[in-house]
């Protein structure tokens, strides 16, 4: 459908965050939407914030951010993702998906009311963004027709997350700052805005949808409001289109008593009328609200991407581990600020006993570290995971050591020196057009969400060079088709199609290279543009921890020695010259390279798993991290240079 835009007026920005701005969508009584296009013509929906820092305390930038913080706790499903946020001229904006559909308030006013399917699929998208939003200890606090968009690809709730900051559905003061006739009555009350309270907004929207106006009308608002805390509401005839058990629902979500409505995500068992498993649900309501297309159906969430990444994965100081991705577009060029000094990443010797002991909050992993340790565990995923919060994963604070919530159903990584973390969201297999990467800049205090790849690739496998770019292997059906680089300074994305498809992972190589194992066997090293420049043969199957200089053997990469011999082979990087066999402790895994004397392994035993420092003798020096081994068995640890 044809985009409705407003033309700029005078104040109005011609450029944020690398996204021409093209008109206005909408405004606000804090701010305005704009509509913007990238360089590859992705269009996205620009919020800008009319208050900046200093202007009272709910518009500082830091209630801002930390509102921010919250909606990326919230999975993509019927929902407008948050792509970028930062500041233009000292005013906070938010860069998300645009959403190529009208307001349902736009179709009720213009089309008039929903019935049949299409009122089921609206009712069922809904709870399912609700049921995410909440999942992530989230409230929306301004659910009504106004928010909810109708897409092509089915209903989408917009402007979640950020309530506090934008829109907050609350009484404050002598102000009621929200849509009166979709409240619930504790929100006029000192009970305030709760989940139960977003219940009540989607059962008046749903009401609204059905009938054309919301359950207690509106008008006047003192005679709403009494009508909201002490009248039935008015949900139309039976035969009107609100009937059977969507009717009954919305009854139940427009109690007066917030401990008698549903939760959004039993709402929406209910209307999908079977048992789901609770990891499904998501995907199930998205699915079922999604309007039948002659377009090739979405794909189904594939199982294996997580699975794969499963097992406990370490990476050494200049390496990276990784996840799925492909690319072959930029995103938005780097903004016009002042390139932030960057930290230099810590080298030298690992030290040979652990001092301190710092469990992880919220798991039963433990870290023995030492404070002159050059490389720490820097993030996590997957441990911790249950039915409420999916699979979360931290990042570690560089100044104060602690793990903080990072998000759901997304591998971070954390380049050599902290200066960013990478991220990619498990939901770039539910997408058709291209995969997207999350790159947070710590040090600009800035975040951008670049596209990588168009489908039907995948790419996996982040590694971090200590120069601060980013690597990664495009899959085609689990086939290697090429690589990635990225710099997200410049946020580039380049894309590299390479013959010669295996399954192993590219690694950073030495001069600038990256090598990777083909199918025929030979480990091959390529420069940037993609050209071979030379190959080893019969060396053994190639690890992900790239070329490593080792002691008394120079710059070496690491494989499992061919048969018959056992243990990690060392060859030269330059020749392909065998410089050593190592051995490994028994019934351990190679993780990867920690100093030059020193690996990472993974020990398994009936209970309990550890990741072990270990000398060029296989000999265990000490323990790096534990835990249950059912527990370290679905979660990933990674390691990189402070």
């Amino acid at each position: 459908m044809a985009t409705r835009t407003k033309p700029l007026l005078g104040g109005d920005p011609a450029e944020v965050a690398g996204y021409r701005i093209l008109g206005r969508i909408g405004e606000g009584g804090q701010g305005v939407v704009y509509l913007g296009e990238g360089p590859g013509g992705m269009r996205v929906a620009v919020k800008m914030l009319r208050y900046g820092p200093g202007l009272g305390e709910e518009g500082s930038l830091g209630d801002f951010r930390r509102e921010i913080e919250l909606t990326r706790r919230v999975k993509a499903f019927c929902t407008a993702g948050v792509l970028e946020t930062g500041e233009l001229n000292g005013l906070p904006y938010i860069v998300s998906e645009y959403v190529d559909g009208p307001s349902l308030s736009e179709v009720i006013s213009e089309r008039g009311r929903l019935r049949g399917a299409e009122l089921r699929r609206l009712a069922l998208g809904t709870l399912t963004a609700l049921a995410a939003i909440h999942q992530a200890g989230v409230v929306h606090r301004d659910f009504k027709p106004g928010n909810v968009l109708l897409s092509r690809d089915g209903p989408r709730v917009i402007d979640f997350g950020i309530a506090r900051g934008l829109d907050v559905s609350e009484l404050t003061g002598e102000h009621i700052v929200g849509t009166p006739p979709y409240m619930a009555p504790e929100q006029f009350t000192i009970g305030g805005s709760g989940a139960p309270a977003d219940m009540f907004s989607w059962a008046s929207t749903i009401v609204a949808a059905a009938t054309g106006r919301p359950p207690f009308g509106s008008g006047d608002l003192p005679v709403v409001i009494n009508r909201i805390l002490s009248a039935e509401p008015d949900l139309g005839a039976p035969d009107g289109g609100l009937d059977g058990d969507l009717r009954e629902l919305v009854a139940r979500c427009l109690a007066k008593n917030p401990g008698e409505r549903p939760t959004a995500s039993q709402a929406l068992l209910t209307l999908l009328g079977h048992p789901v498993p609770q990891q499904d649900l998501l995907a199930a309501g998205e699915a079922v609200a999604t309007p039948p297309s002659p377009a090739p159906p979405r794909p189904r969430r594939r199982r294996a991407y997580v699975a794969a990444a499963a097992a406990l994965a370490l990476v050494a100081a200049g390496g990276g581990v990784a996840y799925h991705l492909s690319g072959s577009t930029a995103g938005p060029p780097s903004s016009s600020a002042p390139p932030a000094p960057r930290p230099t990443p810590s080298s030298g010797p690992m030290a040979a006993t652990s001092t301190v002991t710092s469990p992880i909050p919220d798991t039963g992993i433990v870290l023995h570290e030492n404070p002159a340790d050059p490389v720490w565990a820097s993030s996590l995923y997957g441990a911790g995971d249950d039915t409420f919060t999916g699979a979360p994963s931290y990042v570690r604070d560089p100044k104060t050591g602690e793990f903080a919530f990072f998000g759901t159903y997304q591998f971070p990584i954390v380049s050599p020196g902290g200066a960013y973390v990478a991220a990619l969201p498990t939901t770039n297999f539910t997408r058709t057009d291209y995969s997207r990467l999350r790159i947070v800049d710590r040090a600009r205090g800035e975040e951008v969400q670049l596209r990588v790849d168009d489908k039907p690739g995948n790419a996996a496998d982040m590694r971090w060079h200590t120069d601060q770019r980013l690597l990664l292997t495009v899959y085609r059906d689990n086939v290697t088709t090429g690589f990635v680089v990225v710099d997200p300074a410049a946020r580039s994305v380049v894309v590299r199609n390479v013959p010669g498809a295996g399954t192993a992972a590219y690694a950073w190589g030495p001069d600038g290279t990256v090598m990777h194992q083909t199918a025929d066997g030979a480990v091959r090293f390529r420069r940037l543009d993609g050209t071979e420049v030379r190959s080893f043969r019969n060396v053994g199957d190639l690890s992900p921890a790239g070329v490593t200089s080792v002691a008394d053997h120079g710059e070496v990469f690491t494989t499992e020695c061919p048969a018959p011999d056992i243990g990690l082979c060392l060859w030269d990087a330059a020749t392909g010259a065998r410089r050593a066999t190592v051995p490994l402790p028994t019934r351990s895994r190679f993780n990867g390279w920690l100093d030059d004397r020193h690996y990472m392994a993974t020990m398994t035993g009936a209970k309990t798993t550890k990741v072990v420092l270990v000398d060029l003798e296989g000999t265990a020096v000490r323990t790096l991290a534990e835990g249950p081994a059912k527990e370290m068995a679905k979660s990933t640890l990674w390691f990189t240079a402070k």
